[in-house]
């Protein structure tokens, strides 16, 4: 016998709500990208063929052992005119020599460096602005020199997007290995909600470690200056600042992806707390949509619980079916909608851990949150990133 009392109704309400707000997320959005990529192969989206000459920009501080491990695949790319910058931020091991040796076999190789002395605010954006100065071509194409591309046609795919209207090419990149495999799933999702807002023409951020744009428009924006009174910020706040709805092209083939390996918690939680400030700048509508999905998600799971306890404990075995049902309709979504994107981005499946990984993972944002709010007190956050 169904009891349609106002305790069943609120319930069974809240909690449909809540669903149907996390199936437009997963149904609406994350589905996009594997969406995108499928009409390409089908060719009902037509495949763009522009080939600029192209500078690939990379800096980075005592990286001669990442040098010599990934720079072949960066210097040895199938694409007719291209060079390399390279900026040393006053490295103290080998680098240097490294960049001579590597300079002799490769012309189109070029380095530089900021001395340990330059004072500024951000050297990564000081050393960025000046390799982006340097550079020959107006396509520029970043990346890091912990990051190796999965193709020779890595520079190809990135470029064949390349206009006069879109000034922003956005790429997926990946971890492939790491001391956790939550911290795989939180990066790989984390690139799924920048490509997934990106193909609906509301772009917030770029990953600079796999990530073009035009030289004119950088130097139209000012560089950096929008972004000048935090350390952080030179790829997903500036992309953040400048995209618009119609200027930025997103590239989802295996031959564009770029991969790295991340073996340090320490290294993780600095990446993250990095983009939690930069986050805090972001333009408002990105925030507010990711935190509705976050908040929609813990009150999912809140609701669930207390449904199936409320329920299985007054034996009503109907509305504790339901809401088991609306709990297998998520999780099927959820599945299906991760499981393809994987496929389509090189992820391992997941599984049933990411229940666990999609449960723990607002609660370890929010870990991050107060962190970088306390760090704030106590004046780390002041005086590295406090807005002058």
């Amino acid at each position: 016998m169904i009891y349609l009392s106002t305790e069943n109704i609120i319930l069974i309400s809240a909690l449909l709500l809540c669903l149907i707000f996390q199936l437009i997320y997963y149904w609406g959005y994350l589905i996009k990208p594997y969406k995108h990529q499928k009409k390409i192969r089908k060719k009902e989206i037509d495949k763009e063929t522009c080939q600029p000459p192209v500078s690939i920009i990379i800096t980075g501080t005592n990286e001669a052992r990442n040098i010599e491990a990934h720079f072949p695949a960066i210097l040895e790319q199938n694409y007719p005119e291209y060079e390399v910058i390279f900026v040393d931020n006053a490295s103290t091991d080998d680098t240097e020599d490294v960049l001579k040796r590597f300079s002799h076999i490769y012309k189109h190789l070029y380095h530089t460096y900021i001395p340990a002395g330059s004072k500024n605010l951000s050297r990564k954006k000081l050393a960025l602005t000046l390799a982006i100065k340097a550079a020959k071509y107006d396509a520029l194409l970043f990346t890091e020199a912990d990051s190796i591309p999965c193709s020779p046609d890595w520079v190809s795919s990135m470029a064949a997007h390349f206009s006069d209207k879109k000034k922003i090419v956005l790429g997926f990149t990946y971890l492939n290995q790491s001391f956790s495999k939550y911290v795989v799933y939180d990066y790989f999702f984390s690139n799924l909600q920048m490509l997934s807002l990106a193909l609906n023409h509301r772009t917030y951020m770029g990953n600079g470690r796999n990530l073009m744009y035009s030289k004119p428009f950088f130097n139209e924006q000012k560089g950096f200056l929008q972004s000048g009174f935090l350390d952080a910020g030179e790829d997903d706040l500036f992309i953040n600042q400048v995209a618009t709805n119609d200027n930025v092209a997103v590239e989802l083939s295996p031959e564009s992806m770029v991969t790295f390996d991340l073996q340090s918690k320490k290294i993780w939680e600095e990446m993250r707390i990095v983009r939690m400030i930069a986050w805090r700048f972001y333009k408002k509508y990105s925030v507010y949509f990711w935190q509705g999905e976050k908040i929609t998600r813990v009150l999912f799971y809140f609701l669930l619980i207390t449904s199936l306890t409320f329920f299985a404990s007054t034996s009503q075995w109907i509305f504790a079916g339901i809401a088991t049902a609306f709990f297998l309709i998520r999780l099927f979504s959820q599945q299906f909608v991760l499981m393809k994107s994987a496929g389509l981005f090189k992820q391992p499946n997941f599984y049933f851990s990411v229940l666990f990984y999609d449960f723990i993972q607002p609660f370890v944002d929010s870990y991050f949150y107060f962190y970088v709010s306390r760090e704030k007190r106590n004046n780390y956050y002041n005086w590295r990133y406090e807005k002058r």
